[in-house]
């Protein structure tokens, strides 16, 4: 779809150029959605818009929320009349690429049902999220170690089976990084630094659900100014192995990368020194609800976070390959 309304905004902005119009559109075709319903435009300052027809022009629209988008309605001629439209305009250049994913999300939310207003909140409201993630272009070190080695383990995985990286729960903030059938996966990464320790940030992080398997994929990296492995490698290498591409864009999006902050991504290099997995039983050390008294947290605890030294549990280590092998076979 992004391809799709990078041509489009390219025809748009051949036909703005000998116009004297406000703005110039071209309609983008959504099956089983109502003719004209979108519209693909850009105005007479260059500014790249989307227009979602919406009769019910008394219902509120959404407050951007930012100075980066401009929202408002407005009359369209067309063939049957002027028509009522949400009209939303992208006012920063470098967010481009970001405001096709805001399209993208509009119109998969038509084609699900949304009435336009609802859309527009909804969009919106993710674009607003995804901009003020970590207050700048890039998540913060530990988030972009964390993502780091969820796309190694992808890398990975995919090598069995293209699909599997649709497993890939860590941009919607599941409690499992990975689910594939009957498996779990907590994805791990740290720096090499004396022992190989892992970060548990609640109780119910290393706890398997019933019926299911969990296990725990750990990788160290080195901080490495010649390093050969960063986000921005990883996804393309990812996308160029996978069939739903699309989707994986919209995925590490959410995840906090953004192709426009793509130099700034490279500055942080690291080498892989290794991955290892382990399987989570019973009886792998950890916190949980029977560590404590009758099985109850006292009420004055609000936050358990605690360190697991994985040198001492090395007898619940198995072989990456094995743990791959499972997953593609279920």
């Amino acid at each position: 779809m992004i391809e799709r309304l990078e041509k489009i905004w390219k025809e748009v902005n051949s036909i703005r150029k000998i116009s004297d119009q406000p703005f110039e559109y071209i309609p983008f075709e959504i099956e089983n959605v109502m003719q004209d319903m979108v519209l693909i435009g850009i105005d007479n300052e260059g500014r790249k818009m989307v227009l979602l027809k919406d009769k019910r022009v008394d219902n509120p629209l959404p407050k951007p929320g930012c100075t980066r988008l401009e929202i408002s309605r407005d009359l369209v001629p067309s063939e049957n009349g002027v028509q009522p439209y949400i009209k939303i305009i992208c006012l920063d250049d470098s967010l481009e690429n970001v405001f096709s994913f805001l399209i993208s999300r509009l119109i998969r939310l038509l084609s699900d049902g949304s009435t336009p207003n609802k859309a527009t909140i909804d969009a919106v409201s993710e674009f607003r999220r995804l901009l003020s993630k970590s207050g700048g272009p890039l998540p913060s070190d530990e988030e972009i170690l964390g993502l780091t080695g969820e796309l190694i383990f992808i890398s990975q995985i995919i090598k069995k089976d293209q699909s599997l990286w649709k497993g890939w729960n860590g941009p919607s903030g599941s409690s499992r990084d990975f689910t594939w059938d009957k498996i779990d996966v907590e994805i791990k990464a740290s720096f090499q630094a004396g022992d190989p320790k892992i970060t548990i940030n609640n109780l119910n992080q290393l706890e398997p659900i019933s019926g299911r398997s969990l296990y725990l994929f750990h990788s160290i990296f080195v901080d490495n100014p010649k390093g050969n492995i960063t986000v921005p490698n990883l996804v393309e290498e990812i996308y160029s192995k996978i069939e739903e591409k699309e989707e994986f864009e919209e995925s590490v999006f959410r995840a906090g990368y953004s192709k426009e902050h793509k130099e700034l991504w490279m500055d942080h290099k690291f080498s892989l020194n290794e991955c290892s997995s382990y399987s989570i039983e019973d009886d792998f050390p950890r916190i949980n609800e029977t560590s404590f008294k009758n099985g109850l947290i006292p009420e004055s605890i609000s936050k358990i976070r605690y360190e697991i030294d994985l040198n001492k549990v090395t007898n619940f280590k198995v072989d990456n390959e094995e743990v791959f092998n499972i997953i593609s076979r279920s």
